[in-house]
């Protein structure tokens, strides 16, 4: 392993496959490997062919499936530097493209890059934190940049408009999330003590724009979409919160707590739910380590649903570990 953030679920039709980023530096450095029903790989990892990094350790790999392409963004730390890199295959030969400079951050850092892909299009939206940048506003301490980029196969395109904040989040700064015509981005910052994360709305038809702070006092985790609605999770001093994302005119509800998450099953399907949310897992999806609980989750775990099992991966030892859970007696019990 590159680092210990370089690896990454992604979820296809026919199930969950797995990434990481080797330690070598030379070409053809990714790997990917096809999970089964029961965590392990179904057939010995292939390598994604890839030109050699130039920079240093992958670090905060993220990846994004849209209607054809797997897009690929992380971050690549060197001494003292940083870089956005990210990648697009489509089946022909790929390049690296430099988005630009990168806060150098801890490489068990996740969340300072993100990566979503846009319906219907082959192209996917990447955003993370970058270096210091002037302030809106006079402050009494530097502010921090964050840059958006437009992948598409072999060109990664400028788009959207700077955005400086003071004090961003040393993890889990940058949220990003697209639903029916409409993206939303975040950034988590500190006001004294406490993280707080502001949503952002656009939306195109009719031009509609929105901002929001969350969870004032919660670290944020990742957002969830639910039949259509963003709802941002966040550790709030030891408990996990979510909150939908509001939508035009609809007013900030207060979060509901997700201690106490309900899961029930049958072979095919899963059930979250508890207050407000509920959220069914029926077809392959990953990026749910935000909604698990902390029991089921080990620090720094990726997580998935296959079609049929819940499988969690995580770092132990230093070498890639999956546990899985299946349907038993109506709820999800490990395997």
């Amino acid at each position: 392993m590159s680092s210990p953030t370089a690896f990454e679920l992604v979820a296809r039709p026919e199930g969950l496959s797995l990434l990481w980023a080797s330690a070598g530096d030379g070409a053809d450095w990714l790997l990917e490997g096809e999970l089964a029903q029961n965590g392990a790989l179904k057939a010995p990892p292939h390598r994604v062919t890839l030109p050699a990094r130039t920079l240093g350790k992958v670090t905060d790999l993220s990846a994004a499936l849209s209607s054809r392409d797997l897009a690929l963004a992380w971050v690549e730390q060197g001494k003292g530097e940083a870089r956005a890199v990210a990648t697009v295959l489509d089946g022909a030969t790929p390049g690296l493209l430099d988005l630009g400079a990168a806060a150098v951050s801890a490489e068990s850092a996740r969340g300072n890059i993100a990566i979503v892909a846009e319906p219907a299009q082959t192209r996917a939206l990447v955003m993370w934190r970058g270096l210091e940048a002037p302030c809106v506003d006079p402050q009494a301490s530097a502010c921090v940049g964050f840059t958006f980029r437009r992948l598409r196969a072999g060109v990664a395109e400028t788009t959207g408009l700077p955005l400086s904040v003071p004090v961003p989040c040393a993890s889990h700064s940058v949220q990003l999330a697209i639903s029916a015509g409409r993206f939303h981005y975040g950034v988590c910052t500190r006001e004294g003590a406490d993280p707080v994360t502001t949503m952002f709305s656009i939306q195109y038809q009719p031009e509609y724009a929105r901002a929001e702070a969350l969870l004032k006092g919660c670290l944020p985790l990742g957002t969830i979409d639910v039949e259509g609605q963003p709802w941002l999770l966040g550790d709030c001093h030891g408990k996990r919160k979510a909150v939908p994302v509001p939508l035009n005119d609809e007013k900030v509800l207060q979060p509901d707590y997700l201690d106490a998450l309900q899961i029930s099953c049958t072979p095919e399907r899963a059930l979250l739910r508890q207050g407000r949310f509920a959220l069914a897992l029926r077809e392959p999806r990953a990026g749910l380590q935000p909604i698990l609980p902390a029991s089921m989750l080990p620090n720094g775990a990726r997580a998935g649903w296959t079609g049929k099992s819940l499988v969690v991966v995580y770092l132990a030892a230093s070498r890639l570990t999956t546990r899985t859970y299946a349907c038993r007696a109506g709820t999800l019990q490990p395997l």
